[in-house]
């Protein structure tokens, strides 16, 4: 049985606590027109004892606390915080209501903030964030520059350093240091470690002290000095196991046993990590390391003094190398220097990439957001009749636009926090997929500053584009709206804005679709460029024979004995060693002077890639002999100097001769080196990598020009990798304190040398498609929800006689156009844009016109789609039914 009125205790209840005035009569009223629509029951009431019972407890004590004079503020704090506890309520509650919306805004705001803050990680943790040194913006990375090699770092001479370290002023300390794997050996498997050779006052420049033991000192770079080694702590703990008496101990390293004095401190980093630094008195004294035309891989790390900038230090040091240049013109002609951040130094490979990538995942968050505002400002618009009615009631327009910004701001912080969760495990997969050699890839995580980055971004998507339709919606006037009925003014005004977005949107799905296009077309053309020799089935490793019994008459014997083993390995077809690996970089660089030229001034003496090889290798990799012969077993330690050189060096020097018997020596014209005849012409490999021009390139025969650092190169049978267990116990066979290292494939050399550009690809090809998905969804619901407005129009004309052809290309026209402008605008940004990264392309331009035509077909057509469905539906309006309905 139902009542006639709400239980009068109850409603005296709400009169008495309730504030007096419209906002009281407003609770009372709703709670009464909820008790009648539940049809006044018994459940009814005891509903309404329930809200009478919580509303009367909430706002005991506050009627005629608001009655009295309050501190200023004190009662619109009050007010606020009902107010904005009520906006929550009210937009969970709306939100729940309408699952389909609130998962597309959660799912957007998720991937748009989830992605940005992956890749904000990557660019912070290896761009930004400062080197984990003492005062790292003060430590410079200084090196040689040569003009010969047109302007690439040629490393640091070390009697140039020497100069340096006594003329500079510009330092505090100036050390020298390289990189410089080492074998260590005395266990039961000899293990290749990372070591770094460092001076004296390496320690003292970056100021890092050894938790354990002693630094370096000056004395430590006399060849006289005991070898001394300082091991990282992880390698104290792997190698040693944490032996607390460790100092002291002997350790033999590459042949040379060094004495260790210190141990780091934990999680110390100096670049990469390294398991020993070793100093520099085993290699002080020798006659590589002394002669000034010498540049043995050493680079130079300083600590500015306070004061002094990074221009004026490299001011100082090449006014340096120019007084040395005068001083020593026989080595030191054409060579300057370079003076950078050292910071700036490591990442110097990998900035542009990241950048590029922080561009485009910005396109991809400006994107969701201009989506999230698109699905907020057309929520907004089907939700007019009420605010209409709450505007009608009394709400003002400032407590219209305060509602629907916390709800933009609730949906978003939701948002953040699920984009973080997504952010989590895009960086894992990132940085698992990062190609070999990333700096400070092992440090990149989702820090504070990731998450700051993460909830900014969600805070800006919720207040700055949850304002469109806040501003929007809260322009409603009431009695107009409810005068004139839902679908008027206010529809078509969100309708013009949302236009508008989406113009934005596809302007952006533009940019990075020419983006991955470019970058599509560049790994293409890096794939199909002729490498000059076949690595199919190719296995390469690398080993070092180190210790002072290798010399060139133990050397040669040697690597016949390892040919001999490895060939007789089943699977194996041929073997060869080589000095420089195709595609992995030249080792050798030096002058050299031809016999049947004249001599050229030093600055422009020419300058070539000098790759000792034995017999085989250029059957076993498959390099095309062109002319001549290539080497054989006639050529011996005391047979005539003989080489190969590439195509591009006889086209150089000997332009539409046979190059074949000429002749030419390595080194200064004053060097004693012997004069070496060509015997034999090959075509060009790729030695520096794919994108890099084709240097010149001599081969020698290692029989004559041997070196403790090679490269073993494999032709197997079945697959390379399978091989590999047994051509590494071929080798221990032989040599038990041999470890090869860096085995790898051919196919992963090559896979390695173009590793950014295929990162940066996937990624982009990601970012685009789904750019491209959100631009034609947002399309697609801007036309529909045109569609539906417009239904009455629509079944007008189509009463008046209209085809459904003509609604149809009405429809799509104004659909298209939206993408058309978004196309134009697109075009013009990627244009600027694309520029920035020419350096990340290769064989294709910037403005290349097949990607740019291929881009705007297909997104045009993907527009066409959008359009042509909704307005396929139009044309199937029956114009009856869409007259009745208004």
């Amino acid at each position: 049985m139902s009542a006639t009125a709400p239980p009068r205790l109850a409603a005296w209840l709400l009169r008495r606590t309730l504030p007096r005035g419209v906002r009281g009569d407003s609770v009372r009223g709703d709670l009464l027109e909820e008790w009648r629509a539940r049809g006044g029951t018994r459940a009814a009431s005891a509903w309404y004892w329930r809200h009478a019972l919580s509303l009367s407890a909430r706002y005991a004590g506050r009627r005629e606390r608001e009655m009295e004079p309050a501190p200023a503020g004190n009662g619109s704090t009050h007010m606020f915080l009902d107010n904005l506890s009520q906006d929550l309520r009210y937009a969970v509650r709306s939100y729940a209501k309408a699952p389909s919306f609130t998962v597309a805004i959660l799912a957007t705001l998720a991937l748009g903030i989830g992605a940005s803050t992956a890749i904000f990680s990557l660019v912070n943790g290896i761009l930004f964030r400062p080197l984990p040194l003492p005062t790292p913006d003060r430590l410079v990375f200084a090196t040689e520059v040569s003009a010969r090699s047109k302007g690439n770092s040629i490393s640091v001479s070390w009697p140039n350093y020497l100069d340096w370290r006594a003329r500079a002023h510009s330092f505090e300390e100036l050390a020298d240091t390289r990189e410089e794997p080492l074998t260590l050996t005395g266990s039961e498997e000899a293990r290749r470690i990372r070591a770094r050779r460092v001076t004296g006052n390496f320690f003292r420049v970056i100021r890092v002290a050894p938790a354990m033991g002693r630094g370096f000192s000056d004395d430590d770079d006399r060849p006289s000095a005991v070898p001394v080694a300082i091991i990282s702590d992880e390698f104290w703990k792997t190698a040693f196991a944490g032996d607390p008496s460790i100092l002291g101990r002997p350790v033999t390293l590459s042949g040379t046993a060094y004495t260790i004095v210190g141990v780091m401190a934990p999680h110390f980093e100096y670049l990469r990590p390294y398991d020993a630094f070793v100093s520099m008195g085993p290699f002080a004294g020798t006659r590589q390391l002394l002669s000034r035309g010498n540049h043995n891989g050493l680079n130079a790390v300083g600590r500015l003094k306070p004061g002094v900038t990074v221009d004026a230090a490299d001011r100082e040091l090449a006014s340096i190398a120019a007084a040395l240049e005068k001083e020593y013109p026989a080595t030191n002609s054409a060579v300057t220097t370079h003076v950078e951040l050292l910071g700036d130094r490591l990442v110097t490979n990998v900035r542009l990439t990241l950048l590029a990538l922080f561009g485009a995942v910005g396109c991809l968050l400006l994107i969701a957001c201009v989506n999230v505002a698109s699905l907020l400002i057309a929520r907004g618009a089907s939700r007019q009749h009420e605010l209409s009615v709450r505007a009608a009631l009394g709400g003002g327009r400032l407590r219209l636009m305060t509602q629907l910004l916390v709800e933009s701001t609730l949906i978003s912080s939701a948002g953040g926090i699920l984009g973080v969760a997504f952010a989590t495990w895009l960086l894992r997969a990132l940085v698992a997929a990062a190609p070999d050699g990333t700096p400070r890839i092992a440090t990149v995580s989702i820090d504070g500053t990731a998450l700051l980055f993460a909830f900014s971004a969600a805070a800006v998507c919720g207040v700055v584009f949850g304002a469109f339709p806040a501003f929007q919606a809260a322009g409603a006037d009431g009695q107009q709206a409810l005068i004139r009925g839902r679908a008027a003014g206010f529809s078509v005004r969100s309708h013009h804005l949302r236009r508008g977005l989406i113009a934005i949107e596809t302007a952006l799905a533009l940019v990075l679709l020419v983006g991955a296009g470019l970058m599509i077309r560049t790994v293409q053309r890096m794939a199909s460029v002729d490498t000059g020799f076949n690595g199919d089935h190719l296995v390469t490793a690398r080993f070092t024979l180190a210790g002072p019994k290798w010399k060139h008459e133990t050397r040669v014997p040697f690597y016949r004995d390892l040919l001999d083993r490895v060939r007789a390995v089943p699977g194996v077809t041929s073997a060869a060693l080589t000095y420089s690996l195709p595609i992995d970089g030249s080792q050798w660089n030096s002058i050299f002077i031809v016999a049947d030229k004249p001599v050229p001034e030093r600055p422009q003496l020419p300058v070539a890639a000098f790759n000792p090889v034995t017999n085989g290798i250029f059957e076993t990799m498959g390099i095309r002999l062109l002319r001549g012969r290539l080497f054989s077993n006639v050529d011996t330690a005391t047979s005539t100097q003989v080489i190969v050189i590439n195509e591009t060096l006889a086209k150089h020097l000997w332009p539409g001769e046979d190059a074949v018997g000429k002749r030419l020596k390595q080194g200064w014209p004053e060097d004693k080196s012997p004069w070496k005849e060509v015997v034999g012409l090959v075509a060009d490999v790729k030695l520096n990598g794919l994108t890099v021009e084709t240097p010149s390139e001599v081969y020698m025969p290692a029989t004559q020009e041997s070196q403790n650092y090679m490269n073993l190169v494999v032709r197997a049978a079945i697959e390379p990798n399978a091989i590999v267990p047994s051509i590494q116990a071929a080798v221990h066979g032989l040599n038990k304190d041999l470890p090869l290292y860096q085995t790898r494939t051919m196919d992963e050399v090559l896979g390695a040398s173009i590793a950014q550009q295929r990162m940066l690809m996937l990624i982009l090809i990601v970012f685009a498609a789904v750019a491209l998905t959100l631009a034609s969804v947002g399309l697609y619901g801007v036309v529909a929800h045109g569609v539906t407005e417009r239904t009455h129009e629509i079944g007008v004309r189509m009463a008046l006689g209209a085809e459904p052809r003509h609604v149809l290309g009405l429809v799509v026209r104004q659909g298209l156009s939206m993408a058309l402008l978004g196309t134009a605008l697109g075009v013009g940004g990627a244009v600027a844009l694309s520029r920035s990264v020419q350096s990340l392309l290769f064989g294709v331009t910037a403005t290349d016109p097949a990607t740019f035509g291929a881009v705007v077909a297909m997104l045009l057509s993907v527009a066409f789609v959008a359009c042509y469905v909704p307005a396929w539906r139009a044309t199937r309006v029956d114009p009856t039914t869409a007259l009745r309905s208004e």
